[in-house]
């Protein structure tokens, strides 16, 4: 091949699907040229129409494609999920408090990819070439990521930019060209789909079923006018039920949901209808040095709940983030890109597990023991995904360590892949509890209002206004009035504290990162407290060695690992009377299992285990969040 290179881009993106489009919509907007390599030619067919969430619909907003979207599309108002023929849940976008939008969208593939194109053709800074396949990763003389090389026409071509960012699907070539291997999925499923005509009166929501063998029926109500219908099957199994006949097929959907009777009439036989096997994968790794892999290049996973699309516009736009700093920085290493897949692999992973788990056969019966774990599964992953990637996203390490996976931060904090059965022995289900208290509880006063918009936005972890309000409890009844806070982001926890030791008391706000604690400083000054708190910034545990004297309450919500020495330093120098307080003690699950998996939750639970066990401390574990531990000094 020619050394001359045919263009030349900051970065560049292959595959011109809607998430790749969205990435490099952010890049163009921060200032970077960006190239687009796809093998199409022809966007005029046909594709698959797609269920958009609240959060994915802010997406759209904030790159300014949402009105063109929805002027071709249809709203959806929400999801419901039966078992026997009874509803035993539901969800209504617009009963969410805090998102973004109240309904969701039914969007055509093309519909969004176009409303994308359109808007890049308005950059200088864009180019695309369709017709084009991968076909080397390019390489300086220091052994740096230079370049892509591609065919199109039968020509092979050269494009020289800092990054490549793979966008280009399950089987990505760009991927391979990596040397990025995946890890296959294991789910137990595989679909029959068709579109039918919407009976009159069909309400415009995600429907789902169990069937008698625990296979489930999907009715989306995506336009006015049709159905998509989507029918679950054991893997390997299409065939099998061919062998039984169409006919037999339809009875089965019919004998789940009869009223779709009508609008399965005009279906006349097995080529109306297309199989889907899901083979499914979550890459190895998502970053190499100059390369990222997002949506379904970097996972691929099942139809079940709608999200595919939804995760890979927001792997677009954390990704987007990493790659701007990286591009400022100067440093497209796979140490620094591998903050966009600290970022969003736990989701991803929790979703990829909750799928394999209820999808999975149930040889037990109807609906069967899980059923109930599935439905609140469900409604916690809609109401999550509707909220935003924030709700899932976990407390960051400090400044320079990556992001730790830890439950999700909306109503509930309920990783629905780890959900126990056990959970629901009191005849009610418990994170439906915790959200009938999370909703009477009296709602923030504005500038904690605005500090929970401004956690939810920047992806800043926070405690949350139920444990915040606990926190606020016990401060006033322990009369504390000298705290030390480990880990203090952006201020929510300190507000809550500084307003219980009231005038005269003292809390020790401790943050790495500079920028937050000025952010933080603003919302402390905003709240009328600022003359009770004390701005650390830089390592906690020095800051705890530099301030004198002893303390009333202590609040550990630092880094994981560093649990054990904080709680070692903190005992002796809390009061008798004191409290110990440390955040997180779930670790999205994690306890479950004992803390198994890896470093940061073991780090969690020897500080359990150690509070628990001492004799000076009367510790009680609780539900509450991610879960607190409070140790009272005896």
């Amino acid at each position: 091949m020619s050394d001359h290179f045919a263009a030349q881009a900051d970065v560049c993106v292959v595959g011109a699907g809607p998430h790749g489009l969205a990435f490099a919509k952010s890049l163009l907007d921060a200032g970077h040229s960006v190239a687009v390599v796809d093998r199409e030619t022809d966007r005029s067919g046909k594709r698959q129409t797609m269920l958009i969430q609240p959060g994915a619909i802010k997406v759209l907003d904030e790159l300014g494609v949402r009105t063109a979207v929805e002027a071709s599309t249809h709203r959806l108002d929400g999801y419901d999920y039966y078992v026997d023929g009874d509803r035993i849940a539901a969800l209504r976008y617009s009963d969410i408090e805090d998102a973004p939008f109240g309904y969701g969208l039914g969007v055509p593939y093309r519909v969004m990819q176009q409303a994308f194109l359109d808007e890049l053709h308005r950059y200088p800074g864009f180019q695309i070439f369709d017709g084009s396949v991968p076909a080397s990763l390019l390489k300086d003389a220091y052994g740096t990521l230079d370049g892509l090389a591609f065919v199109q026409d039968g020509t092979e071509r050269a494009l020289r930019c800092r990054l490549v960012v793979a966008a280009d699907g399950e089987g990505s070539p760009t991927r391979e060209l990596a040397g990025i291997a995946t890890r296959p999925a294991t789910w137990d499923y595989e679909a029959i789909t068709f579109l039918a005509p919407r009976p009159e009166g069909w309400p415009s929501v995600l429907s789902n079923y169990r069937a008698d063998d625990n296979r489930y029926l999907g009715l989306a109500a995506y336009s006015p006018d049709e159905l998509s219908v989507l029918w679950g099957i054991r893997s390997g199994s299409f065939e099998e039920v061919k062998a039984q006949g169409f006919e037999a097929f339809l009875e089965r959907i019919l004998s789940v949901e009869p009223r779709l009777r009508p609008a399965l009439e005009g279906l006349a036989g097995w080529q109306d209808v297309r199989h889907h096997a899901f083979p499914g994968h979550i890459a190895e790794t998502w970053a190499a040095d100059g390369i990222m892999l997002i949506g379904s290049t970097a996972h691929s996973l099942t139809t079940f709940g709608g999200q595919n699309m939804n995760l890979a516009l927001y792997d677009a736009r954390s990704a987007a983030r990493t790659a701007v700093r990286a591009l400022a920085g100067k440093d497209l290493s796979a140490a620094a890109l591998a903050a966009y897949e600290n970022e969003r692999r736990p989701l991803v992973e929790s979703i990829a597990r909750f799928q394999t788990q209820a999808a999975a056969p149930d040889t037990t019966g109807a609906g069967g023991p899980a059923a109930a774990a599935v439905a609140a599964g469900l409604t916690q992953m809609f109401r999550s995904m509707a909220l935003g990637p924030s709700a899932w996203t976990g407390n960051a390490g400090p400044s320079g360590t990556p992001a730790a996976p830890e439950s999700g931060r909306g109503p509930g904090a309920f990783d629905p892949s780890r959900v126990p059965a056990e959970i629901y022995r009191f005849g009610f289900r418990y994170d439906q509890a915790l959200n009938w208290a999370w909703q009477k509880t009296p709602k923030n006063d504005p500038v904690m209002t605005e500090i929970g918009m401004y956690a939810w936005e920047k992806s800043v972890p926070i405690i949350g206004p139920l444990s915040g309000r606990l926190l606020y409890q016990l401060a006033k009844i322990s009369g504390a009035k000298r705290v030390f806070e480990f880990g203090s982001a952006v201020g929510f926890s300190t507000i809550w504290l500084a307003r219980a030791v009231g005038p005269g008391g003292t809390v020790y706000y401790t943050e790495s990162d500079p920028e937050l604690a000025a952010k933080a400083t603003g919302f402390i000054e905003k709240a009328g407290v600022a003359d009770r708190v004390e701005i650390l910034v830089g390592d906690a545990l020095e800051s705890f060695r530099s301030v004198d004297g002893d303390f009333d309450l202590v609040l550990c919500d630092i880094d994981k690992r560093l649990y054990p020495e904080v709680y070692a330093e903190a005992l002796p120098r809390l009061v008798s009377g004191g409290l110990f307080i440390a955040d997180n003690i779930f670790w999205n699950g994690e306890a479950l299992t004992g803390y198994a998996k890896d470093p940061l939750g073991k780090a969690i639970g020897e500080t359990v285990d150690a509070m628990v066990s001492e004799e000076s401390l009367f510790t009680t574990l609780i539900p509450l969040g991610d879960g607190l531990a409070v140790g009272y000094k005896e």
